[in-house]
């Protein structure tokens, strides 16, 4: 049975607007082709840390929101571990999601 969960990512400060779109490529990518289906995502932005890891002291936060099964949750993880720019990665079961985002903020009329 599908479960829900949040996944947040800690990247390195210092990269561009594109590194970022990669990395969260690289995220997104991992979690479809393991089976989970994303929900929302958002940028939270730069942010402090509240203790140093790997001797930096900000980064940039990114959250998932996705379901899948628990097994393919094991897979999702193990693709992380090793990816230089992601700097911690936590993912944790939810009881609930917040509302799919709207791809064109709804219909526009010209």
């Amino acid at each position: 049975m599908e479960r829900k969960y949040e996944g947040c990512f800690l990247l390195t400060a210092g990269l561009s607007d594109e590194e970022i779109e990669k990395e969260t490529g690289f995220i997104e990518k991992n979690i479809s082709e393991a089976g989970g289906k994303i929900v929302k995502k958002e940028l939270l932005g730069k942010r402090e840390l509240s203790y140093p890891i790997k001797k930096k002291t900000e980064a940039i936060y990114f959250i998932f929101y996705f379901t899948a099964l628990p097994e393919q949750v094991l897979v999702i993880k193990s693709s992380f571990a090793r990816r230089e720019n992601i700097m911690r990665h936590l993912i944790m079961q939810r009881k609930r999601l917040p509302k799919e985002e709207k791809e064109n903020g709804g219909t526009q009329s010209q």
